[in-house]
C-alpha cells in the first residue's frame, strides 16, 4: 500500500471514529468523508481506497437508521478503531480482514433495523463508481475496481444530470466547429 493512500485512510478512519463518538447526525458527515476517499481511489486506483469509501458510505446509511431506532452501534466504532490500529502498524492482512468483518457487522446491524445492506452496498459501489468516472477513470476500470458490472455503472451514469455543463448557444457552437475544421 502506498504511503499516501495509507495516511489518507488512517485519517479517514480516525475522523470516522471521532464523528461516530461525538456527532449527533454522523450520517451526513460520513457520507462527505467517503467522497474524500474517492480522490485517492481515482488517482491510485487501489482496492483499499475503494473499499474504505464504500464502507464509510454504507456506514453513513446504516448509522442513520441505528440512531432513528436507538440501536447500539458501538461494535462498529471498535471495529473501525481496530482497523485503524492495524493499518498504523502496517499489518495489512489483518487490516483487510477487519474491514471485511466490519462490512459483516454492518450487515448484522441492518438486520436489526430492517435495512437491506446488500442493496445499500450495491448502490454505494455504483454511486462511488460514478464519482470515480467523473474523476476520469474509465467505466471498465471503475467497474473492475468496485466489483460491479459495466452495465450497472453505465445505467447509473446515464441517468445522472450534470448541471455544471452549460449549453453553448447554436451560433457559438457553429463558430467553434468551423474553427476546428479549418
Amino acid at each position: 500500500m502506498l504511503r499516501t493512500v495509507k495516511e489518507d485512510i488512517l485519517d479517514v478512519l480516525s475522523k470516522s471514529v471521532e464523528i461516530l463518538k461525538t456527532d449527533e447526525h454522523p450520517e451526513e458527515v460520513l457520507s462527505e468523508l467517503s467522497d474524500h476517499v474517492i480522490h485517492d481511489a481515482s488517482i491510485f486506483q487501489d482496492d483499499d481506497s475503494v473499499s474504505i469509501a464504500v464502507l464509510i458510505y454504507a456506514l453513513a446509511k446504516t448509522i442513520g437508521d441505528c440512531i432513528e431506532k436507538n440501536v447500539d452501534y458501538s461494535r462498529l466504532i471498535k471495529s473501525l478503531e481496530k482497523a485503524r490500529d492495524l493499518l498504523s502498524k502496517n499489518d495489512f492482512k489483518r487490516y483487510r480482514t477487519t474491514v471485511r468483518e466490519t462490512f459483516n457487522k454492518i450487515r448484522q446491524l441492518n438486520k436489526k433495523v430492517g435495512v437491506y445492506i446488500h442493496e445499500a452496498l450495491d448502490r454505494a459501489r455504483i454511486k462511488k463508481g460514478s464519482k470515480m468516472h467523473e474523476h476520469g477513470i474509465s467505466i471498465a476500470r471503475t467497474a473492475e475496481l468496485l466489483g460491479i458490472t459495466h452495465w450497472e455503472l453505465q445505467d447509473y451514469i446515464g441517468k445522472q444530470k450534470y448541471f455544471d455543463i452549460k449549453e453553448m448557444p447554436v451560433r457559438q457552437r457553429l463558430k467553434t466547429a468551423r474553427e476546428i475544421f479549418k
